[in-house]
């Protein structure tokens, strides 16, 4: 029972790190798409998706493992 309870914390970890890293990606590409932001930005919008993707899929991996988020070995 405790490695499903932490495996369910994991994904919402998972889905918390997508809604915090994934909307503000979006809406920097829409301002540089809409001409409010200058170019250079889409080096701050890659770096965000890119770790924003890397701990998403950490995150993914403990659920699935059934981890805790913040630990890095099962419960015993």
């Amino acid at each position: 029972m405790r490695r499903i309870w932490d495996g369910f914390l994991s994904l919402i970890a998972a889905i918390a790190t997508v809604a915090i890293c994934g909307v503000p990606a979006w809406f920097t590409y829409k301002a540089i798409d809409a001409g409010l932001a200058p170019v250079w930005v889409w080096a701050a919008v890659a770096a965000l998706a890119g770790v924003g993707v890397i701990m998403t899929l950490a995150f993914l991996r403990k659920a699935a493992s059934g981890v805790s988020p913040s630990r890095e070995r099962p419960r015993r």
